[in-house]
């Protein structure tokens, strides 16, 4: 591929990258919620290496060289911020300052080691990325930058590891707290974070590739990774557009954490020794909430979690918790979801309504198209196309 190719495909990258940081600010600005600006922040810093990739292979260093190479080591911000992101997302405390600012001391570390580079003159800019450009035999670097190249590597490697432990938790336990996508969503989360994860490993591979067998050359490497970060970290940023409620609240995480640690308990009978209701109790409670559902309706709000569903009902989160799991046999997403397709069915079979499927699944209480269908599939055994048809059939 040609320099000026890759480099008209940086800038068109850079652009995306932009307007995809600025969004994410923007959309957790008016949210009042910092969740989505820790990710904004690695897309300005993907979008700053995409724009530096753009004016080195296009030419436009002779001109900008003052704006280049004043972030490097990036990798080492990129790990904490999506680790960062990752932990507020899921219900985790923000990390205080302190605390904060000691993820970024490899970062500001490396960074003045490299401050002669950042402040040398412009001639002297202009002939580094004129070196760097022309560079095309392997190039071997001495062994102590081989192994920084290496460790820094191996820092990211480590917070993505903290943050697929994350999302991970809280994917396999969402069922029982939300009605929504936000399992699915999680669950995309967690595949671009062990993409970012692969892709570390074939860096690693192609980097001890070209420095001990002479395959390829640095540019190549950082080309490759480069690409593929920009990548992953858009579609990371999509998602975060499309699902910018998933935050899960203190009292949902504490939930969880509860959940986890029961589960770890070596007996099972453990898990609701502390709560224990007697069947009695538990079945009354249990014919309370379906009368609170239908009654007032709840399944209809799109953002229903078990926390707020305990305080229109004003049963303890973790008490309706044991209530619906034992009593009821169920999760709240299959509870919440079943009401909802009850409801999606007597609109369907309603002959005064012509609404499309999508207006039958919002009225419905679902947030989407998607979760509408896959839960009219698991709750009828048919999808919602079939069962429309069927009604019109024996109409």
């Amino acid at each position: 591929m040609s320099q000026t190719v890759l480099g008209i495909i940086y800038f068109v990258a850079f652009s995306h990258a932009l307007m995809l940081a600025i969004s994410l600010w923007k959309k957790a600005s008016n949210a009042n919620s910092d969740t989505a600006k820790w990710l904004s922040i690695v897309c300005f810093i993907v979008c700053y290496k995409l724009f530096e990739g753009g004016a080195l292979y296009l030419g436009l260093y002779t001109h900008l060289a003052h704006l280049m190479d004043l972030l490097p080591g990036e990798v080492l911000l990129i790990g904490p911020l999506v680790f960062v992101y990752i932990s507020v997302m899921v219900g985790e405390e923000k990390p205080k300052p302190l605390s904060l600012a000691l993820h970024f001391i490899p970062a500001i570390s490396l960074w003045c080691y490299n401050a002669p580079s950042v402040f040398q003159s412009f001639d002297a800019k202009i002939n580094m990325w004129q070196f760097v450009l022309t560079q095309t035999e392997p190039r071997i670097l001495p062994l102590k930058f081989v192994f920084l190249f290496l460790a820094i590597k191996t820092h990211l490697s480590i917070y993505l590891y903290l943050s697929w432990q994350h999302i991970k938790t809280f994917e396999n336990v969402c069922n029982t707290l939300r009605a929504d996508n936000s399992a699915a969503v999680l669950k995309q989360l967690k595949f671009l974070v062990v993409s970012l994860f692969a892709l570390e490993l074939v860096w690693v591979g192609l980097f001890i590739a070209q420095q001990f067998f002479a395959v390829g050359t640095l540019a190549l490497v950082s080309d490759v990774w480069l690409l593929f970060v920009a990548l992953i970290v858009l579609a990371i940023g999509y998602v975060a557009l499309q699902k910018t409620d998933l935050l899960l609240n203190k009292e949902e995480h504490a939930l969880i954490q509860q959940n986890v640690t029961l589960q770890n308990e070596e007996s099972s009978n453990i898990k609701y020794f502390h709560s224990a209701l007697s069947e009695e109790q538990s079945n009354h409670l249990a014919k309370h909430l379906e009368q609170q559902i239908k009654s007032k309706q709840l399944f209809l709000n799109d953002k229903l979690t078990l926390t707020m569903l305990a305080h229109e009902t004003d049963i303890k989160a973790h008490t309706l918790s044991q209530v619906i799991n034992q009593s009821m046999n169920t999760n709240f997403y299959k509870l919440i979801n079943g009401y909802r397709i009850q409801h999606a069915t007597s609109l369907i079979e309603d002959t005064s309504l012509h609404w499309p499927l999508e207006r039958i699944a919002f009225e419905s209480g679902f947030a989407n198209r998607v979760t509408f269908s896959k839960a009219f599939k698991e709750v009828m055994g048919q999808t919602a196309s079939e069962y429309k048809k069927q009604m019109r059939q024996a109409g």
